[in-house]
């Protein structure tokens, strides 16, 4: 049975992102911190040098075109959601599974109808969960089922992001794997004789994925998400998920795909698949081609931090970041991560904690600790509201101007607000708008 040979396919999907975000080309990008074992994911995004790309994306070599923090690829599942009264009956769903050799297609029938009469993905999968507790038969062959009910999620909802934003990981994860198989096979996911999806398919239909013509913000989701599924399909085999990765058309493009299979690595549901080390605080980007490595350390904080690090801890480790014979390489990216990873608190704290955390470091090293912060919380807006109250925070005049700057022009060129639009924030979120008003706007 198909199902049954793409079972060891786990897809779990953690956006957000977010994995939130979308960005303009440019070198760096964030991504909002979060514990390993929180299940959202906020905002990747970038620094502020402008590659030459002309595409948009986050993390990596992206750029500033951020939106809001996409729903995290790996949900738990939903509750409070009812069983439509048009659900297939269990009776009907095992006769399907009995089907040798039809057993997609009649299932695909079964939800299709479903689906046409108003049922959702979560009153879908709400009912299977009904049966798994209830039938013991029917939790042992349940992950099928999970499969059409992702088939026909992605007729409905067709990019990979907007699918997998409507799944969960009922009955190992079906249901991400049958919206994957109906982007990469059409027509054809539901056919038993099509047999395992295979690595080369994989990887080819990456290369045709994500719209080229999409406005930049929608397209960085859809590579952010590929970037998470390639590595759940490819059994977090991390390194062939770089490389398919690295067959998109452009460095912007490629950069956001790394973005998301970086973060699944880390996010991911299924811990112990991740390929990371119990104690190397610089792994896997140390292994890691060169060409990987700036995206790679985008991301890496939020892993030391897991493995115990404390900010001062973070910021040492990040003069590292680099090769052997160039230390410190990607240490401004590493900065930016650990930026990142602060935002959160700037959200929910007194700014002023996460500001002094920034001033720990200088020069450069700053900037790219405040960039971090910013683009992760205008990524979780989309104005000013968080962003200029942090640059508001910090003690030096010279400080809160280039955090005013920087925001100023991440808003403007990646979420086209105005001057106007941009003023009108600084009089929203501020007593003293004044700073903010000469500096963000200008």
């Amino acid at each position: 049975m198909r199902a049954t040979k793409s079972i060891i396919w786990l897809i779990t999907l953690a956006i957000v992102a977010g994995i939130a975000l979308f960005r303009l080309p440019v070198k760096d990008h964030t991504l909002n911190n979060q514990s390993p074992n929180q299940n959202t994911e906020e905002t990747k995004t970038q620094n502020t040098e402008i590659q030459s790309t002309n595409i948009v994306q986050p993390v990596g070599g992206g750029g500033i075109m951020p939106e809001p923090a996409p729903q995290p690829i790996v949900n738990p599942p939903k509750a409070g959601v009812g069983v439509k009264a048009n659900a297939p009956a269990l009776l009907s769903v095992k006769n399907c599974l009995g089907q040798a050799g039809k057993t997609g297609e009649c299932l695909d029938a079964l939800f299709g109808q479903f689906f046409d009469g108003g049922g959702t993905t979560q009153e879908a999968l709400a009912q299977t969960r009904e049966w798994e507790a209830s039938d013991t038969d029917f939790r042992y062959s349940c992950h099928p089922v999970m499969h059409a009910i992702g088939r026909e999620t992605f007729r409905r909802h067709p990019t990979v992001l907007e699918s997998f934003q409507q799944c969960d990981q009922t009955c190992h994860s079906g249901c991400y794997h049958g919206a994957m198989e109906r982007f990469l096979r059409g027509n054809l996911a539901g056919n038993d004789e099509a047999g395992h999806i295979t690595e080369e398919e994989v990887i080819a239909k990456a290369k045709t994925a994500c719209d080229s013509n999409q406005p930049t913000r929608f397209r960085f989701q859809c590579l952010h998400g590929l970037g998470h599924a390639l590595v759940f399909f490819l059994d977090y085999k991390l390194e062939k998920s770089l490389g398919a990765c690295a067959a998109l058309s452009d460095g912007w493009a490629q950069s956001s795909c790394y973005g998301g299979a970086f973060m699944e690595n880390v996010f991911t549901a299924t811990p112990e698949k991740r390929d990371l080390s119990p104690t190397d605080y610089h792994y896997p980007c140390s292994k890691l081609d060169p060409k990987y490595k700036s995206d790679c350390y985008v991301m890496q904080t939020t892993r030391m931090t897991e493995m115990g690090l404390s900010t001062e801890r973070l910021f040492e480790e990040c003069e590292k970041a680099g090769a052997p014979e160039f230390p410190g390489l990607y240490k401004l990216q590493c900065m930016q991560s650990v930026g990142r990873d602060l935002s959160n608190d700037a959200r929910v704290k007194d700014p002023k904690l996460t500001s002094q955390k920034c001033e720990m470091v200088d020069g450069e090293e700053r900037k790219a600790c405040i960039r971090g912060v910013i683009y992760a919380l205008i990524d979780n807006t989309w104005d000013g509201k968080y962003a200029f109250p942090f640059c508001d925070s910090f003690a030096a005049f010279e400080d809160a101007s280039f955090c005013f700057e920087a925001s100023g022009a991440y808003l403007m060129g990646t979420f086209t607000k105005t001057r106007e639009d941009l003023k009108s924030d600084c009089k929203k979120y501020l007593d003293l708008p004044a700073t903010c008003q000469l500096t963000a706007a200008n």
